[in-house]
């Protein structure tokens, strides 16, 4: 077994995407990116947290298209390192800035942003501890909009060991009725989904990914001849193909309130 070879099969899901260099591998990749985010209604005034922004593509097409300034966060200084060469190239450097941090640890001043976005993070973490911080950094009247993976049948003990398998023991998709619930717990108010969809067949994003993103292309096509990286992917896209019945996914969003009343506070503790 090749050193390579070794290190491809060692990589969690995550070290998997920072070493290809995707950053848009969420449910329905970057087109879906361009179809929730209008909906947002956002403008140039707005400050926006995009968090788990891998290569930067949606913090940079934000920017491109609305105006608004964006602080992209990562943990993987690998991404950072590759969303700030795609701003550069872009030529974003006044309106986007990128930093490598731990989401469930914010290195951010409280009440700082008017939208905290996330594609696919939460899904793969402590999802209350995640919510709590994205609570504290939006501004009172700020909003939350989290594209997440949803069940939409309880998997088999034997769907969700494979999922582990192909994604990492932490992955736990809720249902788009657990998702609001979580929010309800952290606080957030009016929330619901934004354009729900089913997963639909050849819907491997990775792969798309490996062959839409022209920034990094030379690099990624040096890196495809690598062994036990197809392997790896067709494992993935495998999954997707026999499972996407059980799964769907959607915007998740709320409001964190205008005023921390005195009520908005005893519900809260109520509900732990």
């Amino acid at each position: 077994m090749s050193q390579m070879l070794k290190k491809i099969d060692e990589m969690n899901y995550f070290e998997l995407l920072a070493w290809l260099g995707i950053g848009s591998s969420h449910p329905g990749g970057m087109p879906y990116t361009r179809q929730y985010l209008p909906e947002l209604e956002l403008s140039s005034n707005h400050y926006v947290l995009d968090a788990g922004c891998g290569t930067g593509a949606t913090t940079c097409y934000l920017a491109k298209q609305v105006g608004c300034k964006v602080l992209g966060i990562d943990i993987s200084e690998e991404m950072i390192a590759k969303a700030q060469k795609r701003a550069e190239r872009e030529g974003l450097g006044e309106l986007v800035e990128f930093k490598a941090c731990d989401v469930t640890h914010l290195p951010l001043p409280s009440s700082e942003f008017d939208l905290v976005l996330a594609e696919s993070l939460t899904v793969f973490l402590d999802k209350p501890r995640v919510y709590k911080e994205f609570y504290r950094v939006l501004k009172p009247g700020g909003r939350l909009a989290d594209v997440e993976m949803a069940l939409v049948q309880d998997l088999t003990p034997e769907v969700r060991e494979e999922m582990e398998q192909c994604f990492g023991p932490r992955t736990q998709p809720l249902s788009f009725e657990g998702w609001v619930g979580v929010l309800q717990k952290a606080g957030f108010i009016y929330i619901g989904t934004l354009l729900p969809q089913y997963l639909r067949p050849g819907s491997n994003q990775i792969v798309q990914e490996l062959r839409n993103d022209w920034v990094f292309i030379k690099e990624l096509v040096s890196k495809i001849r690598e062994p036990g990286l197809m392997a790896r992917l067709k494992s993935n896209a495998e999954f997707n193909q026999r499972n996407q019945a059980y799964f769907g996914y959607g915007v998740i969003c709320g409001r964190k309130p205008e005023e921390f009343g005195l009520f908005h506070h005893l519900r809260r503790v109520l509900r732990g």
